[in-house]
């Protein structure tokens, strides 16, 4: 359909003015010239031309505010800002350094998360001042899902690995070696000799490895009360000590046969220990950005006896009441009391063992009852003992645990609070003076099922980059101290003060400990000795741990702790323990140290023994 534009004779086509030819648009004003000459009316009127997609009358009110220099100056300042904006985001942007939830997801295998060197991938990592001071650090063999994401650890390690303690494996070896030659080198006493070399052991454990000896021969040498060595440095040392650089594959044998044995000159662990005997690093490690409070043990004395507290919750409450009624009275109490008297676990072994053979008899008399459903008599005797074990139950409350009180009390504190406590002069030290014990837990896979991915507050993921000889890979790159690091329960360390000692008890999962600072006196049993070392049964809040007092044994209410045999072995920075399933360890810190222990799943294997003591 055409129509005929305003004040002329001719006619357009809806198509606007694309559509009409030059030729066409002289022709019309040829002839609007012609008109007005002959006076045929007013002048034209000129009609501005516009492209035909604006030619809808509907869509003007929409282009007003390209006409409008308010809205025009308002959409200039608005792009302008946004610029700015995304520039500066861009120039001081982290490159996605936050910390990571920790999955159970098998880390990464190596590539761009196991560089020594600082990582020159893309433009993706990093923000443009990352890039102009030399691209984003990546921590030598970190994980990708497991480990500190955060800026301040990333620049921390940064520093250490490219500037102050790159990497260099025969410095990190000689520094270890150096720090065990201050410390003074341990030999075996004249009285504990054995048919191996412990520094050049036989490719296959031998029979009666290791060799034990008598524990009062053990502590009468070196009493558990005295951190100091003693001056001839000769222990009762059982255990061979290898060399990771020449012995790995006769160490493998010895771990194969589920035997202890200690491991030195680890490259991995040696650049561990130097850098966190490094002058200020722990400083700027847990005195920085991660000074938070963490777990602290608290004890009147030198003794650390692990305990879950089985009092009633009304009772539980009432003693954290007082306890927090007298700190706000700014009185200086504490909730940990010691190991206990000796005289009072040995009646509580008694009340409590009778509990604990009276509950398998109930179960046998069950099991027979089920299978003879008609036979009136064996239900009679279910009745019976269930009554006796109630009777037992309410006996074990009132006299067996009746005076039981927790050995220590269980703080939280930072680094440089504890610091303050555990670094003090030997004149403020002493069995009978109040000890610290300091943690540090990585949960690793362990916090996958907790709200915020941790399994601890304030756990420290950072030790996953640390250790990475306990990183719990698998196949090809399976760490050497891990058997199952799919059963792995985090990492966890101990700072102790000197003269600390945690009481002897066994684990029911294999233990790799390492020592990274300081010294520690292990005294190691076979499981074959749990019979004579008087463990505290099921039911108390201690299981597992010895009754006897190692420092004063009481030999008349534990007449057999005498026929116990144990060895020792001090261990020195750099050092890595391997403990097979079950084994006893009773520890004792002979200066400030730090060490640290992973444990990846359990062995059946003297399973016997600790069943015999009720376990």
């Amino acid at each position: 359909m055409q129509q005929r534009r305003p004040h002329s004779n001719v006619a357009v086509s809806n198509g606007g003015a694309d559509n009409i030819s030059r030729e066409e648009r002289r022709m019309e004003r040829r002839l609007a010239k012609e008109r007005r000459a002959a006076g045929a009316g007013k002048k034209l009127k000129r009609v501005k031309r516009s492209n035909a997609k604006y030619n809808n009358n509907a869509l003007l009110p929409w282009l007003s505010w390209k006409r409008d220099p308010y809205v025009q100056m308002t959409l200039l300042s608005f792009g302008l800002f946004s610029l700015i904006g995304i520039t500066t985001y861009r120039m001081f942007h982290d490159g996605g350094t936050h910390h990571m939830h920790h999955s159970q997801q098998q880390p990464d295998k190596e590539g761009e998360y196991n560089s020594d060197t600082i990582n020159t991938g893309g433009s993706s990592t990093g923000g443009l001042l990352s890039r102009l001071r030399g691209k984003k650090y990546v921590i030598p063999e970190s994980l990708k899902n497991m480990g500190a994401k955060e800026r301040w650890y990333t620049d921390l390690r940064r520093e250490y690995d490219t500037e102050i303690l790159p990497k260099d494996d025969e410095r990190s070896v000689a520094f270890v070696e150096a720090e065990r030659k201050r410390q003074g080198i341990y030999t075996q006493s004249p009285y504990a000799q054995t048919p191996y070399d412990i520094h050049n052991c036989p490719s296959h454990p031998p029979d009666g490895y290791p060799m034990q000896w008598p524990v009062l021969d053990v502590t009468a040498n070196w009493p558990t009360d005295d951190p100091n060595p003693p001056s001839h440095k000769g222990i009762y040392q059982g255990l061979c000590i290898f060399d990771y650089r020449t012995d790995l594959a006769k160490a493998e044998r010895y771990r194969h046969k589920e035997r202890p044995f200690v491991m030195r000159n680890d490259p991995a662990v040696a650049r561990t220990a130097e850098r966190w005997l490094s002058p200020g690093y722990l400083s700027k490690l847990l005195m920085g950005k991660e000074d938070t409070d963490r777990r602290t043990e608290y004890s009147p004395n030198n003794h650390f006896m692990y305990w879950v507290d089985k009092r009633p919750r009304d009772e539980r409450r009432k003693a954290a009441k007082h306890l927090k009624d007298a700190h706000k009275k700014g009185e200086d109490v504490h909730g940990g009391f010691g190991r206990g008297d000796q005289g009072e676990m040995k009646e509580a072994m008694q009340e409590l063992e009778e509990l604990n053979e009276l509950k398998i008899q109930l179960a046998d008399a069950k099991e027979y009852q089920e299978d003879h459903e008609d036979d009136d008599e064996a239900e009679e005797e279910v009745n019976r003992l269930q009554h006796l074990v109630a009777k037992a139950k309410k006996k074990k409350n009132e006299v067996a645990l009746e005076n039981w009180q927790p050995p220590t009390e269980n703080l939280r504190m930072s680094y440089s609070e504890w610091l303050k406590h555990a670094n003090v002069t030997d004149d403020k030290l002493g069995p009978d003076n109040p000890h610290w014990y300091f943690r540090l837990i990585g949960c690793g896979a362990m916090g996958d099922h907790t709200e915020d991915g941790s399994c601890d507050k304030g756990s420290s993921e950072w030790l996953f980059d640390e250790l990475t000889f306990f990183q719990p890979r698998t196949d090809e790159e399976r760490p050497f101290y891990l058997i199952e690091p799919k059963k792995q329960k985090g990492i966890h360390c101990r700072f102790g003060m000197k003269g600390v000692i945690a009481e002897n008890h066994f684990d029911l999962s294999r233990n790799a400990i390492t020592l990274l600072g300081g010294q520690r006196r292990y005294l190691l049993g076979d499981p074959s000795q749990c019979i004579n070392m008087n463990l505290l049964p099921r039911g108390h809040p201690s299981a597992r741990h010895s009754a006897v007092d190692w420092s004063n044994p009481d030999l008349r209410d534990f007449p057999t702790f005498p026929k116990t045999h144990v060895n020792e072995i001090v261990m020195q920075p750099g050092d890595v323990l391997y403990l097979p399933t079950n084994w006893f360890h009773y520890i004792v810190s002979l200066e400030l140290n730090m060490q640290c222990n992973t444990r990846s799943g359990g062995e059946n294997i003297n399973k016997e023994y600790i069943s015999e003591c009720g376990f």
